[in-house]
């Protein structure tokens, strides 16, 4: 299925950032979104890598963990709702155990998934921790757990 037609009014990046081609599942139930990459399609971060015989062009990470903030995305306002045109905003706080088991090839699609390890709600903001899991060709490709804080307003303190 194709991103929800307000998607543009409700992310906090623009179309050129979602990376997402299809939108695979939004389960609320199982705190789950999944959803599928174009390879050919990931734009400046593959045209400057130099490719060599020992380097070819792959997924950066920098891609992968952009990923991460368009699956967050559409788990807040989706499954949340918490949406961004009512004043909700969010921002990643940790990246825990961050591995890329494999390199992404430029070329074969790739499957992204996010999954809700922990929701807890406090004094009005929802703080929320991920397991991602990416995959092309039945590959690892990354894997790892992260935060975020999801709130309503102004930016709160976040400590430091």
């Amino acid at each position: 299925m194709s991103l929800p037609p307000d998607f543009a009014t409700e992310c906090l990046y623009g179309p050129e950032q979602w990376y997402i081609t299809e939108l695979l599942t939004l389960d609320a139930e199982n705190g789950v979104v999944r959803g599928v990459v174009d390879t050919t399609r990931l734009g400046i971060g593959v045209d400057a890598q130099v490719a060599t015989p020992g380097h070819p062009k792959h997924v950066p990470g920098a891609v992968m963990v952009q990923l991460t903030g368009t699956l967050g995305n559409l788990h807040a306002v989706y499954l949340l709702g918490l949406k961004i045109s009512a004043g909700w905003s969010g921002f990643g706080t940790h990246i825990r155990h961050a591995k890329f088991p494999s390199l992404g090839r430029i070329g074969p699609p790739m499957e992204v998934q996010l999954t809700v390890v922990r929701h807890r709600q406090f004094r009005g903001q929802h703080f929320c921790t991920y397991a991602f899991l990416y995959t092309q060709e039945g590959r690892e490709i990354y894997v790892s757990e992260q935060s975020a804080i999801w709130f309503h307003g102004p930016l709160p303190e976040l400590g430091g």
